[in-house]
């Protein structure tokens, strides 16, 4: 078994066009277009959601692992933003002033998470990593309370709001995996 190994091992190097070897040696954070983002995502609770989010970004094609990390911040920030416009529309269209006020609440935390998302942002530019995975956690609180206060609420509110927040909670999973690797 060991023999068979090291002659799959001896051809992969034999056949393997020398360039691309040097090419990684130099460079060991960039992958291929699709190797890298699996690579990435593989750790994520929900693959195809960090996949996706990462797919859409033309960014990711020559991104390294932390321009990876940085397009899910930015998927992030997109979703808090979406979510914080969402509440406030579902605060104005409902007369229940209890539960308007948990509405606007929440449209407040998905405001500040896209705040605090973009200092994330701005820590991963300055490698301090620590700090960025920090500032994710922080903004999947907002999530996290505002999920808990509608809970009672549930039928009313719409499902693709819902979506929304299991999205950007699978997101921010994906997104606090991958910078916690760097």
């Amino acid at each position: 078994m060991a023999t068979f190994f090291t002659v799959f091992i001896v051809l992969q190097l034999l056949l393997t066009p020398p360039l691309l070897l040097l090419g990684q040696a130099f460079n060991p954070v960039r992958g291929s277009d699709e190797t890298l983002i699996e690579i990435e995502c593989h750790n994520a609770e929900v693959p195809s959601t960090c996949i996706q989010c990462l797919k859409s970004d033309q960014r990711s094609k020559n991104s390294d692992r932390v321009g990876i990390a940085a397009i899910m911040v930015n998927c992030l920030q997109n979703h808090a933003k979406t979510l914080a416009t969402n509440m406030s529309e579902l605060a104005s269209g409902t007369a229940d002033l209890a539960m308007k006020n948990v509405f606007e609440e929440c449209g407040r935390g998905f405001s500040s998470a896209y705040k605090v998302l973009s200092s994330a942002t701005s820590s991963l530019e300055k490698r301090k990593y620590d700090e960025a995975e920090m500032l994710v956690y922080e903004a999947l609180e907002y999530e996290l309370k505002c999920h808990w206060k509608i809970g009672s609420y549930g039928d009313q509110i719409p499902k693709d709001v819902v979506y929304g927040m299991k999205l950007y909670e699978d997101l921010s999973e994906a997104t606090d995996r991958i910078v916690e690797r760097l």
